[in-house]
């Protein structure tokens, strides 16, 4: 579902960038072009991330900068529903309190430049660096009767704490109504493996959508 929607927002953008007049024409002055920060939230396959990073201006129109983030992850086999006596969300195979949180250094390259507006930037930005992740087990033995004995075995009774690196790219798109704010979404891939697992996996790569909201520091 998450491929889906990420293939349908990015067509949608796609679509408009080429039959919209203020998007298309050819510009005629150089485009803005300075550092920038903000904030972020990521939706991946197996949880939610929120950070910030920074990005300063290079020439060519790359930027490089760093990004911070923070992830609450979910289990494998997880689910949640509302119980209706309570009216109280409900969480099944919830073994893991897993925590990833990525500090990476980004290099961002603004595509077609010289033949589009400054409202609507298409780019490519690759990231990578390192990854701390925490685990606390909740051990709950009701919960983990259900499970085959070969999938309980696999679970850690210890709190845990790893470190790992962490690469990734995506393709994303700038839009902005004025020269200083900005809202990008980018679909992404990261890939984050650590060489001793933490809660239950070595692997927690995954397909991610990130929607940033930003500002440029232009200069008056």
């Amino acid at each position: 579902m998450l491929k889906h929607t990420s293939g349908i927002v990015f067509i949608l953008l796609l679509t408009l960038s080429v039959f919209s007049p203020g998007w298309t024409q050819y510009i005629d002055r150089d485009p803005i072009h300075e550092d920038e920060y903000g904030a972020g939230i990521t939706i991946a396959m197996s949880g939610i991330g929120l950070g910030g990073f920074y990005r300063f201006a290079l020439p060519s129109y790359i930027h490089v900068g760093a990004e911070l983030d923070f992830y609450i992850m979910r289990d494998k086999y997880e689910f949640t529903y509302y119980d209706y006596f309570t009216g109280y969300p409900r969480q099944i195979n919830k073994f893991n309190r897993l925590f990833i949180l990525p500090l990476s250094i980004e290099l961002k390259r603004r595509l077609f430049y010289n033949s589009v507006e400054d409202d609507f930037r298409p780019y490519l930005i690759g990231t990578g660096g390192l990854t701390f992740g925490m685990n606390f087990p909740r051990n709950d033995e009701t919960e983990l009767s259900f499970l085959p004995e070969e999938e309980r075995n696999r679970l850690p009774t210890d709190d845990e704490y790893r470190f790992s690196f962490n690469f990734g790219f995506g393709l994303g798109i700038d839009i902005t109504s004025n020269e200083s704010f900005f809202i990008s979404i980018r679909p992404q891939y990261r890939f984050i493996y650590f060489p001793q697992s933490i809660a239950g996996e070595n692997n927690h790569s995954s397909f991610e959508i990130r929607l940033e909201l930003g500002k440029r520091m232009v200069q008056p």
